[in-house]
């Protein structure tokens, strides 16, 4: 009664094949009786029968008896009549000690316990923190797989014991607020902030002339104006310079007290003379030049002028092709969804906070975009400006002087492989990708969670260094793990459609061998509240 289950010959058993200096780990993949005894199995009380079962097995990779350590693929096959023992759950705990120490020097050696063999809760698995982090991690399964639990567990772990390290968390549902219990949580979105959630906002200022022409998808007509429109804003905030006094001053006339820039019935040639200074020009044409959103809906009307001569004159078709525009950028000026960007001004900036928590001894911030809503790819583009932002600072300031961050992002499916716009005008959301790409050595390491795999760009998966793989039921699902990772195959990928909740397949570059485990709870105040409602009181 106080045994543990001993697996070795139902499908999906762990076996160990004896292959003298080495032991083959292999897994049950088909066991079946040999055609001539399948005629005489007679289901009547009290027949005796010796069958001769035979096991198809997968053959994993081999454990080096001497050195104690894994090798991918197998060293040393079987030969026939080697002997075959099933693998207890100590055994399979060994192979994945060796996996998460070999190769490694006294200083890589720290590792996360996130879970422990299944049925053997005294068999903790071990991760090593260098391969789980510094080549990436994607945490895949569908919904109810226990993705969430994963994420929590790993949180709680690098809270434990990399005090260090900076861990930033991009929490979409709200779920991970006692993972970052006693952390600074940052609240941007609509609505009343949570209590202890401090609101921030992205403010426009951050944003580029592609991300206008993404959000307001103009057509190419007014895509023009549009275009001038925010060169001309970008000019009055230039003026506000000292450097450029002189400029002012002979710019005088078309500037209105508004903050606009006119030009009807104004000399053109006197105005491109003034603004084609050199470093002039550049600065205004600077992707990162800022503007006034809030002016924008009137500057483009003052665009909506053709030329005359040496002057420019109302254009009144073209106020009527941009007066679609114009309603569409006033909407968003006033617009509850948008305020985190278009809104209040008085919110902190969410890169601030982001940049001050990266200078400070604090080890998470955690960004609640629960309350941010979905209208027009709201949700992706702050995403994307969150990922740009980390992209430009880690390129600006060497986080190898500082500490390493880690970048946690949930519901990566909704955020990533993304486009706005038409046909006409494309706007990719990359920024994340580009981390991937990038981040490793600048010291940003990327952790993605998805219940939809094939939604990640193969660009980034390729990337991921480990993956975390719970159940996945969609066949495209599966392929894509396949695709992204060597060490699996078709054959263990067949077992993924029936992990139990809470069971992953640990696969990577430190797991040489796909290892399934099943995964710890974090304590309760750290789980996520990702539950189910439970029908059973609303019966």
């Amino acid at each position: 009664m106080n045994g543990s289950p001993f697996g070795g010959g139902s499908v999906g058993d762990f076996v160990v094949i004896d292959c003298d200096t080495h032991a083959v780990f292999a897994r049950v993949m088909e066991v079946r009786l040999p055609m001539t005894e399948r005629h005489d199995l007679d289901p009547s009380m009290g027949q005796i029968l010796s069958p001769h079962p035979m096991a198809k097995l997968h053959l994993l990779g081999a454990l080096d008896l001497a050195k104690n350590s894994v090798v991918g693929g197998i060293s040393k096959h079987p030969v026939l009549g080697a002997q075959v023992y099933g693998a207890s759950a100590e055994t399979v705990g060994r192979f994945a000690k060796a996996m998460a120490s070999q190769g490694k020097l006294p200083g890589d050696q720290v590792s996360l316990a996130i879970g422990h063999v299944k049925d053997a809760s005294s068999t903790p698995v071990r991760l090593s923190i260098k391969g789980l982090f510094s080549r990436h991690c994607a945490i895949l399964g569908a919904t109810g797989g226990g993705k969430s639990t994963t994420i929590a567990t790993i949180l709680h772990s690098c809270r434990e014991q990399l005090p260090r390290c900076k861990i930033l968390l991009i929490d979409a549902t709200g779920e991970f607020a006692g993972a970052a219990n006693g952390q600074t949580s940052c609240f941007l979105g609509s609505g009343n902030a949570p209590e202890g959630e401090k609101r921030v906002r992205i403010p426009s200022d951050n944003l580029r002339e592609s991300d206008y022409f993404a959000i307001l998808n103009p057509s190419p007509t007014q895509r023009i104006k549009l275009s001038e429109a925010i060169r001309s804003l970008r000019l009055v905030k230039l003026l506000e310079d000292e450097t450029y006094a002189t400029e002012k001053e002979a710019l005088k006339d078309y500037l209105s007290p508004r903050g606009t820039v006119k030009k009807r019935d104004l000399e053109r040639l006197n105005f491109f003379k003034i603004i084609s200074n050199k470093t002039f020009a550049q600065n205004l044409e600077s992707p990162d030049s800022k503007f006034d959103f809030t002016k924008l809906a009137d500057q483009v009307l003052h665009e909506c002028v053709k030329e005359a001569g040496e002057k420019w004159v109302e254009d009144q078709n073209s106020q009527g092709w941009c007066q679609p525009l114009v309603s569409k950028i006033r909407i968003f000026n006033h617009s509850d969804s948008w305020k985190p960007i278009f809104g209040d001004p008085t919110p902190p900036s969410l890169f601030q906070e982001i940049q001050t928590f990266l200078a400070s001894e604090e080890q998470m911030l955690r960004i609640n975009l629960s309350q941010l809503s979905f209208d027009v790819g709201l949700r992706e583009i702050a995403v994307n400006l969150i990922g740009r932002w980390l992209g430009d600072f880690i390129r600006d300031f060497n986080l190898t002087k500082k500490a390493p961050v880690v970048v946690f992002l949930d519901e990566a499916h909704n955020f990533l492989n993304q486009h706005l716009g038409d046909d006409d005008l494309r706007y990719k959301l990359d920024a994340f990708e580009k981390l991937a790409k990038e981040g490793r050595k600048y010291w940003l390491s990327l952790v993605l969670s998805t219940q939809q795999p094939r939604d990640i760009p193969a660009g980034i998966l390729s990337q991921m260094g480990t993956l975390i793989v719970h159940r996945l039921i969609n066949e495209a699902d599966r392929r894509v793990v396949e695709m992204a990772c060597g060490q699996i195959d078709a054959a263990a990928a067949r077992f993924v459609p029936n992990l139990a909740p809470g069971e992953a397949a640990i696969i990577g570059i430190d797991f040489p061998i796909p290892l399934t485990i099943q995964v710890d709870l974090p304590p309760d105040h750290a789980k996520p509240s990702s539950a189910s409602p439970d029908y059973g009181k609303w019966i």
